[in-house]
């Protein structure tokens, strides 16, 4: 079985621009790949492109940095970024989805002020 590629067009009929599965941003565009059969060139620009371009270990898509969570090796469709807080971390209390403070002790709730 051949080994899943990003998606990409060829420009110029030598030059390769790889896009992110998500938000369809390109995130890389090879230098011109000379030789060989259309089959070569593109598995010589998959092999520059690969590292520059992250792979959701759930789903399987190719993202760019801003749709890739790091944290858990997945994209952000798979693993958001920050899930709402149902808890404050401070004091426990149960909070609402559109709550940015808890209402029992005053703290932010977003994580990354903590």
């Amino acid at each position: 079985m051949p080994e899943k590629i990003a998606s990409y067009k060829i420009i110029n009929g030598n030059r390769y621009s790889f896009f992110c599965d998500l938000s369809g941003a390109r995130v890389f565009i090879t230098e011109p790949i000379e030789g060989g059969t259309p089959e070569e060139r593109l598995k010589r620009a998959w092999k520059i492109a690969k590292p520059e371009i992250s792979r959701c270990k759930k789903c399987g898509r190719f993202v760019c940095d801003a749709m890739y969570n790091a944290d858990t090796f997945m994209c952000v469709d798979c693993s958001p970024w920050e899930n709402p807080p149902k808890f404050c971390r401070h004091c426990g209390s149960k909070v609402s989805i559109s709550d940015t403070f808890c209402t029992s002790c005053g703290s932010a709730l977003r994580y990354e002020e903590v």
